[in-house]
């Protein structure tokens, strides 16, 4: 019997100790874990924070910089497209701290340094009575049960389908590209046009590879997923954002993108059974890196 943590995420790295179990799909399991380009480690996701924080738990140096926003289009149309901006660290502007290198690069090392097992397998289910994580290779016996997957998705492994319908979330598809572009480095372009599917444009930073740009596309229904980083391409050229074919690019689906619902009934239930859920996926709420170092001390 030991302790266990599913998710291979920045909570779990954090907390996980010696004789201690890491649960997850794959090693790379993790936003954070980002893409390998040739010897470069290129970030899934582009990291803003509005306070400097996590020095002690990351070791990362913070720059400070001006993150400039702008509108094409309606404001309108970004907000039934995104919802509420001043919710989620997508909408963060102004003077905000990003590190200086890669996150995936701070990320993966901290993983270097566990002393945790690690265990990659598709989860089947977890047996709350039983106190038992059952993958396709093992069955995990537990005597305590951190969670930092999405909440959603531990209930109805877990059999608490009804617990699970409380709660809604939506998906996006992020689209990661090396291209020069119009927009300066760190600012945000949202497009409020209804006949486009990208809503939102972050000009990142300069890497030895180039101009790092994100594309943000909330799905619908009816969004077919397997020509939206052609589209997407196509709507960033028309846009003038992107000129010149890109250097490179990558792109992955987010299916828990932004979260609905009240999880206090589902924490409580899971409670009763010494489960913890943590991290942003695991409480079900719009945390920052900040507030999950600032957790795990």
């Amino acid at each position: 019997m030991r302790r266990v943590f599913l998710g291979d995420s920045l909570t779990s790295n954090l907390l996980a100790g010696e004789g201690d179990l890491v649960v997850d799909f794959w090693e790379g399991g993790s936003d954070l874990y980002g893409w390998s380009i040739g010897s470069y480690c290129v970030d899934r996701v582009p990291i803003f924070l509005r306070r400097s924080c996590c020095t002690a738990n990351l070791r990362w140096d913070l720059l400070e910089v001006d993150v400039n926003v702008s509108v094409e289009g309606l404001e309108s149309v970004v907000s039934e497209k995104l919802g509420d901006l001043s919710t989620t660290v997508v909408g963060f502007s102004g003077r905000l701290y990003t590190p200086a290198k890669p996150v995936c690069r701070y990320f993966r090392r901290l993983r270097s340094e566990s002393r945790a097992q690690h265990l990659y397998s598709p989860i089947v289910r977890v047996d709350l009575e039983l106190r038992e994580v059952v993958t396709y290779h093992a069955k995990v016996e537990f005597s305590e049960l951190v969670n930092t997957l999405p909440l959603h998705y531990l209930l109805l492994k877990s059999g608490l389908k009804s617990l699970a319908e409380e709660l809604g979330y939506s998906s996006a598809h992020i689209l990661m590209l090396v291209a020069e572009s119009s927009l300066k480095e760190y600012s945000k372009l949202f497009i409020g046009h209804r006949g486009y599917l990208t809503s939102c444009v972050i000009s990142y930073r300069e890497e030895p590879l180039g101009r790092i740009l994100y594309a943000i596309t909330p799905l619908t229904r009816g969004t077919y997923k397997e020509d939206l980083t052609a589209k997407v391409m196509g709507e960033l050229k028309r846009l003038k954002v992107v000129s010149g074919k890109p250097k490179s690019y990558r792109s992955f689906y987010i299916k828990y993108f932004r979260f609905y619902g009240n999880p206090r009934r589902a924490l409580e239930e899971l409670r009763k059974y010494k489960v913890l859920s943590l991290g942003r996926y695991g409480s079900w709420s719009e945390l920052d890196l900040c507030s999950i170092c600032e957790s795990t001390k």
